[in-house]
C-alpha cells in the first residue's frame, strides 16, 4: 500500500513538474538580481542588469553626448544613473518588485524617475536622468518609455502600464523580460 501511494504522489509531481519548474524559474530570475552596473557594451557604456551568475543585460545604452559640454558624458551619465538605481534596489529590500519608471518633468526639465507605485510621479528626490533632445522629442510620454527601453523587448509582453495616462515601465517586468 505504502508502494502504490510513493507511485501515486510521484505521478501527480511529474504531471505537476513543467509548471511548477517554469513557475520556480521566473522567480529565480527575479531573485537572481544581483544589481545593476555600468559597462562598455559594444564601444558605448550601459547600464546594466547583472544577475547573481554573472549574466548580464543591457537596461539603457548611453550614446548622447549632448550633455558632455556641462560635464556629463555618457560615462558619467551611466555611472550616476546605475548608482541611483542600485540606490532604488536597496530601498526597495533589493526587490525589483514594486519599482516603476515613468517620464515627469522637474524644474522644467523632462526626466526619468523611479516610483514605488502607479500613482506617484516624478520629483527631485526620484529623479534618475534627465532625457536627451532626441528623446523629448516626442509629445507622448509612452513613445518616450518604449524607445528608451528597447522597443525589442517591449513588444515581447510590452511592460508599459498607463495609470490615468502617465506610462509606468514595470522595473521587474523589463529586467526578467531582457534575460
Amino acid at each position: 500500500m505504502k508502494s502504490a501511494m510513493k507511485w501515486a504522489i510521484a505521478g501527480l509531481v511529474a504531471l505537476n513538474l513543467p509548471w511548477m519548474t517554469a513557475e520556480t524559474a521566473r522567480a529565480g530570475a527575479i531573485k537572481s538580481l544581483a544589481s545593476f552596473q555600468c559597462q562598455q557594451v559594444n564601444g558605448y557604456y550601459a547600464t546594466v542588469a547583472v544577475q547573481r551568475n554573472g549574466r548580464t543585460a543591457p537596461v539603457i545604452a548611453w550614446t548622447s553626448e549632448e550633455f558632455s559640454d556641462a560635464g556629463y558624458t555618457p560615462q558619467r551619465r551611466c555611472g550616476e544613473v546605475t548608482s541611483r538605481l542600485n540606490g532604488v534596489l536597496r530601498e526597495n529590500g533589493n526587490r525589483l518588485s514594486n519599482i516603476y519608471l515613468t517620464v515627469g518633468r522637474v524644474n522644467s526639465h523632462t526626466v526619468v524617475c523611479s516610483v514605488g507605485n502607479m500613482r506617484s510621479g516624478c520629483n527631485r528626490n526620484n529623479v534618475l536622468f534627465t532625457l536627451s533632445q532626441t528623446n523629448r522629442r516626442s509629445n507622448d510620454p509612452r513613445e518616450v518609455l518604449e524607445r528608451l527601453f528597447n522597443t525589442r523587448v517591449l513588444s515581447s509582453g510590452n511592460p508599459v502600464q498607463e495609470s490615468g495616462g502617465q506610462p509606468y515601465v514595470n522595473l521587474e517586468s523589463l529586467v526578467n523580460q531582457l534575460f
